[in-house]
């Protein structure tokens, strides 16, 4: 049996076993939700209270991931897919392989260019490291939320309500009808069928991406400031390509383990923030 038809297994097993979410499952949704939303902000009242930066880096820093990761990018996204159809080539069912290294090149070159412009010519009135690294953790703190808090909240939505209704009648109040009927049951039957322990891990990954965003910043304030630095403007896109490959991958299904997917991520994350934190503690970054 091919590992497709053994998903489809799974996923009709889980509607014909529980036609509901399990506490369990609705009580970590919750929790990473609200995680994900404090996180950010607990982040910005301990490095202001630390540092005295200027909370308007922070939302500064948010402002340009909105302008690069959504803006930039969703214009790049649109010339590539519609003009220049490349929808086969970059099709995540066909190609997901391509379509995952994609996402990751294309997401790494604009982020990380985004905060090289947001910093070199838009904080100069918000001079010094305290202020990059606030600007640093609004940008991983507006994708955390994104990806994170709004995600789940969508889901927690979902869930109650199909706990109120029941399945078939929550099905019905929606009027679709053949395939996307069939399609929408079955996406609803892989959100029942997620364990309590993956969706706690996604979440872990949502915190791990503020962590890596700042970190990165730092590498991109310490390039803009030291000359002999430069070469970490390049090394973030790298970085940031390889932090979050593993994401992409697991989103498409061609790594099946969320634990390895985390400790992929982990580890790149883990040394991208023990580099910066050396920059930033040597004064290499002013």
């Amino acid at each position: 049996m091919t590992e497709l038809h053994i998903r489809k297994d799974n996923i009709m097993n889980a509607l014909l076993a529980a036609d509901k979410f399990s506490g369990a499952a609705l009580s970590s949704m919750i929790i990473v939700a609200l995680f994900c939303t404090a996180v950010p902000f607990i982040f910005l009242g301990y490095f202001r209270a630390k540092t005295g930066a200027k909370l308007s880096s922070f939302f500064i820093g948010m402002g340009f991931y909105v302008l690069f990761a959504f803006v930039a990018e969703g214009i790049l996204n649109a010339l590539l897919f519609n003009l220049f159809s490349l929808k086969d080539v970059l099709n995540r069912s066909i190609h997901p392989v391509w379509y995952a290294l994609y996402g990751a090149v294309a997401a790494g070159i604009f982020e990380e260019m985004g905060k090289y412009a947001g910093l070199r010519y838009f904080m100069k009135d918000r001079p010094g490291k305290a202020n990059a690294l606030m600007f640093g953790v609004g940008h991983g703190g507006f994708e955390t939320i994104a990806y994170g808090s709004s995600l789940f909240m969508g889901n927690i939505i979902l869930a109650l309500m199909v706990n109120s209704l029941g399945m078939e009648e929550y099905l019905a109040k929606l009027d679709l009808k053949g395939d996307a009927l069939t399609d929408y049951r079955n996406a609803i039957g892989e959100l029942i069928a997620i364990p309590p322990a993956e969706n706690v891990a996604a979440g872990s990954e949502r915190l791990l991406a503020l962590i890596f965003q700042t970190a990165l910043t730092i590498l991109i304030f310490t390039a803009i400031q030291n000359v002999r630095k430069r070469f970490l403007v390049p090394a973030a896109i790298l970085l940031h390509v390889a932090g979050y490959l593993p994401t992409y991958l697991t989103q498409v299904g061609v790594i099946r383990n969320m634990a390895l997917s985390l400790c992929l991520t982990g580890a790149v994350v883990f040394l991208t923030a023990a580099y910066a934190y050396r920059e930033y503690k040597s004064g290499s970054c002013g």
